[in-house]
């Protein structure tokens, strides 16, 4: 009897695991052979998403994306990102269901939560006539995620439990929130305005930028390098928050105006206005930018930059292979150096100086580090003169060095052949000073 009875229990074991293996079978093989949509989401005109109290919509226009926000009595549209849109909509579309449940729609909604889900979507395609998507998510107690939707109403599909992080985005997301829309490349012309500080206009011409404006600087060169770094920083701006609400700056007058033209288009534009009672932050408004934005102060002072910030700054151009005589008169001893085949040597002195060649490099890397003046004060004093002459005697160069206790450490006044003083970092002239004593004897030219 007891061995009649370990028979049937061992029957009936095997036949429940093999109704279970059956079922399972039976499960994975309707996972192979169901999709999850049955159409793509190539043409969608719109995707409405809806995840706990928030809800906003994804539509698309002219090509772009845009999200919009509503609210209790306005609507705030604000670009989004298209990759990201669809990125999202790719993702939605190639889910693949790790299991099929099939039943009763009403129940089965209820069974898995999808009742009351935590994510729903709402997709329309672009032609008018076709009903649109219903889609829901639910994240489960087992770990999975499951989903519906309104193509196949009784079926639950079940996905890893990854999928509802991965769908279930705040609007944030998708927003756009870059602050400029230009090429670089393109660029022609830039703008800066400040109210109470440096205002300047500089454009790009064949050999590079010039100012337009300010007035005293038309016409001069402007430091391409650091107009490109200054248009390479605009391009990667981005705001710290989109503002998505109705919202007006405090005061009418914008603390900083920055424009940037390519071609004959309308300038890329944005206005930083200062926030009463907040002095972390900036208002701003875009023109690429559809809603208002705020960026914290620390990098809106970055992007004031003065003309003399973006002033192309070398003293003068040299083509240092033209020279090939340097008279230096260093107080009282006058030096004349001239360029032979193995190297410079002093006329008359047999002497030969290393260090020429890189004197002549740091002459022609000589910027200023202040606005240059037309006239000194009293305090400077004439330190050391230098003509740099081509092969025929021609001056190429005519450089006067001055000391000046009211300037900063380690900074000289040089005067140029235009006249104007320019102060400047002493480096050059202490390596000239130690190349060519004051004290030394030495036979004059």
């Amino acid at each position: 009897m007891k061995r009649i009875l370990f028979l049937v229990i061992v029957v009936l074991a095997a036949a429940l695991a093999g109704g279970a293996y059956w079922l399972r079978s039976g499960m994975e093989k309707q996972v192979v052979t169901s999709r999850w949509l049955a159409h793509s989401l190539n043409k969608v005109k719109s995707l409405h998403i809806r995840q706990g109290g928030d809800a906003y919509t994804l539509v698309a226009s002219g090509g772009h994306w845009a999200a919009r926000v509503p609210g209790a009595s306005w609507n705030v549209s604000a670009k989004a990102v298209d990759s990201r849109v669809r990125d999202y909509l790719n993702r939605l579309a190639g889910l693949v269901p790790l299991l099929v449940f099939e039943g009763d729609e009403v129940g089965l909604l209820r069974q898995y939560g999808l009742n009351e889900p935590g994510l729903r979507l709402v997709v329309q395609s672009g032609d008018e006539n076709s009903p649109s998507l219903n889609i829901r998510f639910v994240p489960g107690e087992s770990g999975k995620t499951y989903g519906w939707n309104s193509e196949t109403p009784g079926r639950v599909y079940e996905f890893g439990g990854e999928v509802f992080g991965q769908l279930a985005h705040p609007v944030a997301h998708f927003l756009d929130t870059r602050i400029f829309r230009f090429n670089e490349e393109r660029v022609s012309q830039v703008q800066l305005v400040q109210p109470f500080g440096s205002s300047w206009v500089a454009r790009r011409g064949a050999k590079g930028f010039t100012f337009v404006q300010p007035g005293y600087l038309k016409g001069k060169e402007a430091s391409s390098s650091e107009l490109k770094l200054y248009l390479h920083t605009l391009a990667l701006l981005r705001a710290g928050k989109l503002v998505l609400e109705p919202a007006e700056p405090e005061k009418s007058m914008a603390a900083l105006t920055i424009k940037v033209w390519t071609g004959n288009d309308e300038p890329s534009s944005v206005e930083f206005f200062t926030i009463a009672d907040d002095s972390k932050y900036y208002f701003g408004r875009s023109s690429w930018l559809t809603v208002p934005f705020l960026l914290d102060a620390e990098s809106v002072s970055q992007l004031v930059k003065s003309a003399f910030d973006v002033q192309g700054r070398n003293v003068f151009t040299l083509d240092i292979g033209q020279v090939a005589v340097i008279v230096i008169v260093n107080g009282d001893r006058r030096y004349v150096v001239r360029r032979e085949h193995a190297g410079w040597r002093v006329e008359g002195g047999g002497k030969d100086i290393p260090g020429i060649d890189m004197a002549l490099w740091r002459f022609t890397e000589l910027q200023f580090e202040a606005l240059p003046l037309n006239n000194l004060a009293a305090t400077a004093v004439k330190l050391m003169h230098c003509r740099l002459l081509d092969g025929n005697g021609n001056e190429l160069k005519a450089v006067t060095f001055y000391a000046d206790p009211k300037l900063p450490q380690g900074q000289c006044w040089v005067k140029n052949g235009d006249g104007m003083y320019y102060p400047v970092s002493a480096r050059l002239l202490k390596d000239l000073q130690g190349m060519f004593p004051a004290g030394e004897s030495v036979k004059n030219e």
